[in-house]
């Protein structure tokens, strides 16, 4: 490839990381929240936040309230091969998915940081980042 493609792959590149950035910052952590399962408690029911960042991760919406649920009594466990499993448990995948949500989170804000960082494409990126901050807003107040 000629060093101008190259050059203008890199340039676009950069613009499209830092316009979706906001986005994958968001839905790392949503992510986080998720495997975690913050979102699901019932008694007491999760902070209003929570409710939130789960309801437009998985349902692209604000969710609705809904009350509390009454206290359930707690199911018998599980017989050996019925397939039952303990969705709190931290299994190795479990453990790998937080790893990764971490790892998005950080290298996305050290890919920011890089971005806004560049001189002579700071302009360029902060509008980029503002627009992706505003146009996921917009959009999901529409």
């Amino acid at each position: 490839m000629k060093g101008t493609t190259l050059r203008s792959l890199r340039q676009w590149h950069h613009l499209i990381g830092v316009f979706l950035a906001p986005a994958i910052l968001f839905f790392a952590f949503s992510g986080l929240i998720q495997v975690l399962g913050w979102q699901d408690q019932r008694n007491p029911p999760p902070a209003a936040w929570v409710s939130a960042i789960a309801g437009i991760h998985k349902k692209q919406a604000l969710p609705k309230p809904r009350p509390a649920e009454p206290a359930r009594k707690p199911a018998a466990a599980a017989r050996p091969g019925s397939g039952g499993h303990d969705a709190d448990a931290f299994t190795p995948l479990k453990i790998f998915a937080l790893l990764t949500a971490i790892g998005l989170f950080v290298t996305t804000l050290i890919g920011l940081t890089i971005a806004v960082g560049t001189r002579n494409m700071r302009r360029k990126s902060l509008i980029a980042l503002a627009l992706g901050i505003v146009v996921p807003v917009v959009l999901l107040l529409v």
